[in-house]
């Protein structure tokens, strides 16, 4: 269960862990990728999208938690399809899905941690 924690916030399983530098390096990491990706009008993609691309996308950023929950809840940069008009769309959303993909093998990490699969280092 710990490694749900990631969830609330990048890095935030390996700091319950007692990895705190390693936590932090992580937050600002998958962090400062997620908000590049909103500063340049990535889409926040949505899971029911009729395109399964963009379906695809949106379980890739889903990875990210709570963030990912929040845009979608406050409409930030939601896709709406026919009104893609920013430049900056395509490296946004490359940012967007690259920060929920990161912190999915965040979790994971996590998780080989915590049942003694990975050794300290």
């Amino acid at each position: 269960m710990t490694s749900l924690a990631t969830l609330l916030m990048p890095g935030l399983s390996h700091f319950l862990l007692g990895r705190k530098k390693k936590a932090l390096a992580f937050l600002l990491i998958v962090g400062s990728t997620f908000l590049s990706g909103i500063v340049l009008s990535g889409g926040v993609f949505t899971l029911n999208s009729p395109n399964w691309l963009y379906r695809l996308a949106g379980i890739g950023e889903l990875g990210i938690g709570v963030p990912y929950i929040l845009c979608l809840l406050a409409g930030v940069n939601r896709i709406v399809p026919e009104t893609l008009t920013s430049v900056m769309f395509g490296y946004g959303s490359t940012f967007l899905i690259s920060a929920g993909l990161m912190n999915m093998l965040l979790m994971m990490d996590a998780f080989d941690i915590a049942i003694g699969r990975k050794a300290e280092e």
